[in-house]
């Protein structure tokens, strides 16, 4: 997957789930798939390089709209819930064989809110204007 493209095969994660990144992977895409829409957007990054090595901490902002039932992971409660969190990656990556991949991750929220599930706006863009999760999105049109 082009998720597990950015580790090493033998990194690991600490991201309310400790162990393997590929396992995390695959547990993560369990509950983001459940997931009515999820968004996760990159902000600034600071990095470190020495030699071989950098140390990367990057700030997150994530939105999951969790379903009814929502993923095991959440009690989302009756119709739902949002949940946004802001946090941190903080990353060790190495360079094997001219590659840049993580081989360490550790995330860290440093704030989350959860609120009652609200379809205010959240359908009133054109359906021609709005993402899609699956191959139908723009991103997979020729240009």
């Amino acid at each position: 997957s082009l998720l597990a493209s950015c580790f090493h095969p033998d990194s690991r994660h600490n991201h309310g789930f400790v162990g393997s990144s590929t396992d995390f992977i695959d547990s993560a895409w369990d509950v983001l798939t459940s997931c009515v829409a999820t968004h996760h957007q990159l902000g600034n990054v600071s990095i470190t390089v020495q030699g071989d090595f950098a140390d990367v901490q990057s700030y997150f902002t994530a939105y999951h709209r969790l379903g009814n039932p929502p993923p095991a992971a959440f009690d989302a409660g009756a119709g739902g819930m949002d949940l946004t969190v802001g946090g941190r990656y903080i990353d060790r990556f190495e360079r094997r064989d001219e590659v840049w991949r993580i081989v360490r991750r550790t995330g860290v929220h440093d704030w989350q809110r959860y609120e009652p599930a609200s379809d205010r706006g959240f359908d009133e863009l054109p359906a021609d204007r709005r993402g899609r999760r699956d191959h139908s999105d723009p991103a997979y049109a020729a240009t």
